[in-house]
């Protein structure tokens, strides 16, 4: 079987964002898929689907993709859906929807991690982060938010913080540290180019991977319309592997078929993605190296974490 091999599905439930941040694809021209939100009929259909067809291998699912979760208002609703199926979520968010009355219904249903993109506690940095588009969401009512999720946190779920540190932010990684460090799992990053959408790593710099290892440990991303695409980072769906609405995951990933996942199969396990015609022939997650990571209290060292951070790498390094 061609299914990656990963536990995880990553379900997008939504493509509206309320904030415009300085280094993502979303609040620009690049971005240009409909802005929409999955309705829990399909968000049921979807969790359903995949634990009949590997009910053996999926038992995490993530509230991830290319905009807020919570612009989702039935957000909630879909949450203890998925629980109710004895699945564990994670829940990625930038924080500005959190009160303690939602903070309190995560808990509640027993969430697995609650990642809050805070990525920076400065408020004049804040601002030129983030972008919000309007004057409600604040760093105040974030880092309240923040200060009432960390003294309620159950045993079970785990917090994490994951700056991303641009210009904007650069003088406020002590600040960071000093204000998260010993609190949450802090984990600061160097941004990403979204495959080479974006300048921030040097696109001239050699391909020092055969893979990311996406194709052969995952996870599953499934599209808020349906498509499933190889990589979170594809945010405009250019490499769409098939809909889990008409196909089975079988289908859609079959390497006997003269499909998509057969041809990026094949580059990546030759090793010849830049040699390639697909999205991955300059993508700088082939490039990655531990100077990427500027903090983390998360893994023991840099070289370890990054084996995480790139599904496979180990094992493709061996």
């Amino acid at each position: 079987m061609s299914i990656p091999t990963t536990n995880e599905v990553r379900i997008e439930t939504s493509t509206h964002c309320n904030a415009g941040c300085v280094f993502c694809p979303w609040p620009t021209d690049d971005f240009t898929r409909k802005k929409e939100i999955m309705s829990v009929d399909d968000y049921k259909f979807y969790v359903d689907k995949v634990r009949q067809e590997l009910p053996d291998q999926i038992t995490e699912t993530t509230i991830s993709g290319f905009g807020e979760a919570f612009t989702d208002p039935t957000l909630l609703k879909k949450i203890r859906y998925a629980k109710s199926t004895g699945i564990g979520v994670h829940v990625l968010t930038n924080g500005s929807y959190l009160t303690e009355a939602i903070i309190d219904e995560l808990y509640e249903m027993g969430i697995l991690s609650l990642r809050v993109s805070i990525h920076t506690t400065n408020e004049e940095s804040y601002k030129k982060v983030m972008n919000y588009r309007s004057n409600r969401f604040t760093l105040d009512k974030v880092m309240k938010a923040m200060d009432y999720a960390i003294k309620n946190k159950p045993e079970e779920t785990e917090i994490v913080i994951p700056p991303i540190i641009v210009e904007e932010n650069r003088n406020d990684v002590d600040k960071l540290i000093d204000d998260f460090g010993d609190k949450v799992s802090l984990e600061i990053w160097a941004p990403h180019n979204w495959v080479d959408k974006k300048d921030y790593r040097n696109k001239e710099e050699p391909i020092k991977h055969d893979s990311c290892g996406r194709p052969f440990s995952g996870p599953i991303q499934v599209q808020v319309d349906g498509d499933i695409i190889m990589c979170c980072f594809d945010f405009n769906n250019e490499m769409v592997l098939g809909n889990f609405k008409d196909q089975t995951l079988e289908e859609i990933y079959s390497l006997e078929e003269d499909n998509l996942f057969s041809k990026i199969h094949q580059h990546h396990s030759a090793g010849t993605c830049g040699e390639s015609n697909l999205a991955c022939n300059n993508c700088d997650q082939l490039k990655l190296t531990t100077d990427i990571i500027i903090y983390n209290n998360r893994g023991p060292t840099p070289e370890e974490r990054i084996t995480m951070v790139t599904p496979g790498l180990e094992r493709i390094k061996e």
